[in-house]
């Protein structure tokens, strides 16, 4: 019995080292191509397990998202952890103004996108064509592996939120998975 405890003490630890995102701190900076990843997240201990953490939507730092080949318009706000960091889980949104429209891109991890507000516009595709696009709304979620292309935009003022594994580092262009 005390063995298993103790096995499972050090899977727990274990698992903490590679899962456990690190405290929202980075909340704010932006989201910078070309960036460097942080090669070793700090260490996370048993105790990192037992930390909640909560933030107001209306507490949250918006800043213009920043990339190449991107239209201005676009803001962004980190709600947890660090989207820079490699292999830390990490949560954002993204604000889009009416009628924005992104570039085909594609992710180096998957992503996980939930409509909170508006009507965003969305296919996995590697070329753009306004016609393909779909329209989802708030409370619709898309899955979006690894290296698949895709593009997007706003139909009317519109937020969507993001999760998954960093590094979140837009790559434009048709993805590597054909």
């Amino acid at each position: 019995m005390r063995y298993m405890r103790e096995m499972r003490a050090l899977a727990l630890a274990a698992a903490a080292a590679f899962f456990i995102p690190e405290l929202a701190m980075s909340q704010g900076q932006p989201i910078t191509p070309g960036r460097p990843i942080t090669p070793t997240p700090p260490p996370a201990s048993t105790a990192d397990f037992n930390r909640s953490e909560t933030r107001l939507s209306a507490g949250l730092r918006w800043i213009p998202l920043e990339v190449p080949d991107f239209p201005p318009g676009a803001s962004v706000a980190i709600v947890h952890g660090d989207p820079n960091v490699r292999n830390r889980d990490y949560v954002i949104r993204l604000r889009f103004p009416a009628g924005y429209r992104f570039p085909v891109q594609w992710h180096e991890e998957s992503e996980h996108i939930t409509v909170l507000q508006g009507s965003f516009l969305f296919v996995t595709s590697e070329e753009f064509d306004e016609s393909l696009l779909q329209r989802y709304g708030p409370g619709d979620f898309i899955f979006v592996p690894a290296q698949v292309a895709h593009f997007g935009g706003a139909r009317v003022p519109t937020v969507i939120q993001v999760h998954g594994t960093g590094p979140f580092r837009m790559n434009i262009g048709a993805g590597p998975i054909r």
